[in-house]
């Protein structure tokens, strides 16, 4: 079985039991929803809002939900000891980071699907870039956050309280990522021409040097699965 083959197979696993209980993508999306309307209520609903706090208040919304997703990252195949079978067999390591960070990255871009309509349906007005103007840098957060929060879902899955020590470990490590993201969407959400490009290029940037770390570093986190 190619390198493929097994990444294939452990992300169709993965997604068809997301896709017979939902629990994740379920409880992402309305804490998403939930923390823009508390957002919402807390700026005064129906205020404009500037674009650069516009973007920040997506972006905070997402992350938090997306952290629901990796708590559950290799929660069932701890519960079951999978992941010590699947380390002892002839996978590679490497597959079983690429196909959880895949699944991670699907489940995120299926809550935006909800949240970004919320966002604009909240604070659209005043916002001069539509819906094109969030899905580049979305995306490459989505990309980063997959990348970094599924090689510190194994670090934090070997304690008591991984639960509490995710957050901890990956929020600083995507602070930069953070920052730029916030300032490419709410460029575009000005609707300036081009605007954030002088973003998104560091942005793709940290996405690939998160990705390549997560995929060396993964067999060394996996052992305290």
């Amino acid at each position: 079985m190619t390198t493929l083959n097994q990444i294939g197979f452990l992300v169709r696993k993965d997604l068809r039991i997301e896709l017979r209980k939902r629990e994740s993508l379920i409880s992402m999306a309305f804490f998403g929803v939930l923390v823009l309307v508390t957002l919402s209520i807390a700026v005064g609903g129906g205020r404009r809002v500037p674009p650069e706090t516009g973007a920040g208040i997506l972006w905070v919304a997402a992350l938090f939900s997306g952290v629901l997703g990796l708590g559950r990252v290799f929660a069932r195949e701890r519960e079951n000891g999978c992941v010590a079978a699947l380390l002892v067999s002839p996978m590679n390591p490497g597959s079983l980071y690429a196909a959880k960070a895949l699944v991670n990255l699907t489940l995120m871009v299926a809550s935006q699907i909800v949240l970004v309509p919320v966002f604009f349906a909240l604070f659209g007005q005043g916002l001069a870039g539509g819906l094109a103007a969030v899905v580049l840098p979305l995306l490459l957060l989505d990309v980063a956050f997959s990348s970094a929060g599924t090689l510190l879902s194994a670090v934090a899955a070997g304690t008591r309280r991984n639960e509490v020590l995710l957050p901890i470990l990956l929020f600083p490590l995507l602070l930069p990522v953070v920052v730029l993201g916030v300032k490419a969407s709410g460029a575009a959400l000005q609707g300036k021409a081009g605007g954030g490009l002088g973003a998104v290029e560091p942005l793709a940037a940290f996405c690939v040097i998160y990705s390549v770390a997560g995929y060396f570093l993964f067999p060394f986190a996996a052992r305290e699965v």
